[in-house]
């Protein structure tokens, strides 16, 4: 009977009450909204200080460490200690390596069971796996012209000879749509088809952060430095998404200068040209600047003109002049926009048997380019929607609750499904981003423009994400 009373008695309730055991509750709770790389880069590093008068002191290792959670995981981590600690607790970081306030001693046989768990969970990440080229993207069908072709033919020299021209590192630069992803994924290709022995890898920026800072805060940086110098050729995609990310741009220099002092390749997408890219480190926009710089320009309106004519050519689509005509002329931000316009016109002049009329054409425009539509004065498309019935729609739609839609859940499906409805929720509703952001989950205004411009460069080259997309807009227009 003792042992009976000492099983339930208070003894274990003062131990679950401990600030360790309350923590530990709480990152349980998060770590079932978070995926598991999230979870171990950026909850498991969280050490608790003190909790005393409702206020629960948080150590973390750097104001960068800091920013990040602000950002992207303040809402589950204060959802799951509110629901610990009491509703009024208030939470509060200690940013230093080597605090003055000293936490409770840890539990070691739990954080050792952590640890075990942890490794298990990124056996298979420590493998760093490729972010798989796409072989609908060749050098054969780059839509080429006077716009792009030095673009397209300083690839081409690259990837025949990776590591061995002048080329090292080569930086293509342009607006969302003008073909920069479809030029990285291209010389890919072409190297792993013609130069089999030659490793290649192709990493988006927000790819490569994610692994870098889980590789520092795991003591396994070096096998991490290893992994990627030992490529032959390193692909980068979309390197603005690094602005202010300090402690990973001078990881990213060494790593870079590492490889050209090898002759491997690099090839780099982004945004703007090395001087004109805010918040970089000088030393890695001179690193830029070593090689080949290419710009891809807006495609001009006979550029335009031609790609649609190959377009109903390859498609055997008539169109009328007047169309073809008011096409080209007033879609000048890239050939994605095209495109979806295309795919529109080409679905509904075959459903109803003849080319689509001017006006049609226009009415199309405004239900896929709100930009359009405020600029020529559409009072239809005008009206600005709640963010609500969007966010509302999307989750219909896209069968993702709501609340793990506004949520801060990482699990693919419905990442995308977010990074959908905070596209059409700045592009349709008219609010700022902060109004934005607050609606989904009060995110930090960056975060909600980082995932805006995702779906939107993705757009020109996902004809699957298109469609998703243009229904549930259109959906929304005809409420």
């Amino acid at each position: 009977m003792p042992k009976e009373i000492e099983r339930s008695g208070p003894k274990n309730d003062v131990k679950d009450n401990s600030l360790q055991g309350r923590w530990k509750r709480s990152t349980q709770l998060i770590k079932k909204k978070i995926s598991a790389q999230g979870f171990n880069t950026w909850i498991s590093p969280i050490l608790p200080v003190s909790y005393i008068d409702g206020k629960l002191i948080l150590r973390v290792p750097s104001q960068f460490f800091f920013e990040w959670l602000d950002s992207n995981f303040q809402d589950s981590i204060y959802e799951a200690v509110k629901k610990v600690f009491g509703l009024h607790t208030k939470i509060e970081y200690l940013v230093a390596s080597t605090p003055d306030k000293q936490p409770e001693q840890l539990n070691l046989d739990s954080v050792q069971e952590e640890d075990q768990q942890a490794q298990e969970e990124h056996r298979e990440s420590e493998r760093y796996p490729t972010y798989y080229l796409d072989e609908r993207f060749q050098f054969e069908n780059f839509f080429v012209s006077n716009d792009n072709e030095l673009a397209l033919k300083a690839a081409q020299a690259v990837s025949s000879k990776p590591g061995k021209t002048d080329f090292n590192p080569m930086l293509i630069y342009g607006n969302a749509g003008c073909g920069k992803t479809h030029l990285l994924h291209a010389a890919g290709n072409y190297i792993q088809k013609n130069k089999k022995r030659k490793k290649v890898r192709l990493l988006n920026s927000e790819t490569f952060l994610n692994e870098y800072i889980y590789a520092l805060q795991n003591h396994k940086l070096e096998l991490y430095n290893r992994k990627i110098t030992e490529l032959d050729v390193l692909l980068l995609d979309n390197i603005h998404f690094l602005s202010n990310k300090k402690k990973s741009q001078e990881g990213l220099l060494f790593l870079l200068s590492e490889m050209e002092f090898k002759r491997k390749q690099i090839i780099i997408t982004s945004s703007h040209p090395p001087a004109q890219l805010i918040g970089f480190d000088k030393r890695l926009c001179s690193f830029f600047q070593k090689g080949l710089i290419v710009d891809l320009i807006p495609p001009s309106p006979d550029t335009r003109l031609h790609w649609i004519d190959e377009y109903c050519q390859k498609n055997q689509l008539s169109i009328l002049p007047e169309v073809r005509n008011f096409l080209a002329q007033n879609f000048n931000e890239g050939l994605h926009q095209l495109r979806a316009l295309m795919i529109r016109i080409s679905a509904q002049s075959s459903l109803v048997g003849k080319p689509v009329s001017l006006a049609r054409a226009k009415l199309i425009s405004s239900q896929i380019d709100a930009d359009w539509a405020q600029r020529n004065g559409d009072s239809r498309f005008l009206k600005p929607i709640k963010i609500e019935q969007i966010i509302k729609t999307v989750s219909e739609v896209m069968s993702v609750p709501y609340d793990l839609l506004v949520g801060y859940s990482r699990q693919r499906e419905i990442n995308i499904a977010r990074q959908v409805a905070i596209y059409l929720s700045k592009k349709l509703s008219r609010e700022p981003l902060k109004v934005i952001g607050y609606h989904f989950g009060d995110r930090h205004y960056t975060g909600i423009l980082h995932n805006y411009k995702k779906i939107e460069e993705q757009l020109p080259d996902n004809p699957v994400l298109n469609k998703i997309v243009n229904d549930i807009q259109s959906k929304l227009q005809s409420l």
